[in-house]
């Protein structure tokens, strides 16, 4: 990032290449850095962020799209922790409450524990969480939009379009959780759908295991304090425990 290049710019340039290498299966270094009015190495810079968020791969002048792990691999690891959490996101939720579960492997744990309650409304853009809820008692509401490889719908005009709903809780999971760049992830698409709920609940719970602490990925959703609670398995680190208290977040350690 340049000296006079502030975050939100880069953040608007990364999102732009993501849609663009989504539409077009490749760009080019040279025409992303004629097409952004901006040097090739800032472009290479953007890139090379934006592959160690394995959100693309670099390949020679460009790069090319990159898939995520598959899910069930991803669900598989650090099962224990999202059980633990799970349950403990679970003991949050007030009876008769309405709430939002994101996308992620950790959110379909807690739909997953939630499936026994048949007192909730729950809203969710995640065909995995609603999966789990198939069998529940509670109301489910599915987001509609385009289906993703990850099995979330998305739509363009998220932003725009504000569901009807009500949340009394929003339970989003995370792909990194830092001091600098806050609560970050890697589909710029879904990244929208996060914002406009959270402009819908009355309170947000992030739930995220000890091996998202200090990890960056390109797209931010917000600072630490989006976080009203933070679910874990393991204390945080002292800075980011430090920053999420001065942001007014309860820290909640999933017990054994």
């Amino acid at each position: 990032m340049t000296q006079d290049e502030t975050e939100p710019v880069r953040g608007t340039r990364q999102k732009d290449i993501l849609t663009t290498l989504q539409t077009a299966g490749k760009v080019d270094v040279n025409e992303l850095a004629e097409r952004f009015g901006v040097s090739g190495m800032t472009i290479r810079r953007d890139l090379a962020e934006l592959d160690e968020a394995g959100l693309l791969q670099r390949v020679h002048g460009g790069a090319v799209p990159r898939r995520a792990p598959a899910y069930h691999s991803r669900y598989s690891s650090m099962a224990p922790e999202k059980s633990r959490i799970a349950r403990a996101v679970a003991g949050l939720v007030d009876d008769g409450a309405a709430v939002g579960i994101d996308t992620g492997t950790t959110c379909a744990a807690i739909a997953a524990e939630l499936a026994h309650r048949d007192d909730l409304t729950v809203i969710t853009n995640s065909l995995h969480a609603a999966f789990e809820l198939r069998d529940t008692g509670s109301r489910v509401l599915v987001l509609g939009g385009v289906m993703t490889p990850e099995l979330s719908l998305i739509s363009p005009s998220a932003a725009q379009e504000r569901p009807h709903v009500h949340l009394d809780v929003l339970i989003l999971g995370c792909g990194g959780l830092s001091v600098d760049r806050g609560v970050t992830y890697f589909d710029p698409g879904e990244v929208e759908v996060r914002r406009t709920l959270c402009d819908l609940a009355d309170r947000v719970v992030v739930a995220a295991d000890h091996t998202k602490f200090d990890r960056k990925k390109a797209m931010k959703l917000g600072d630490l304090s989006v976080a009203d609670v933070l679910v874990t398995d393991q204390a945080p680190p002292r800075h980011l425990r430090e920053r999420f208290r001065a942001g007014g977040t309860r820290i909640v350690i999933a017990p054994e």
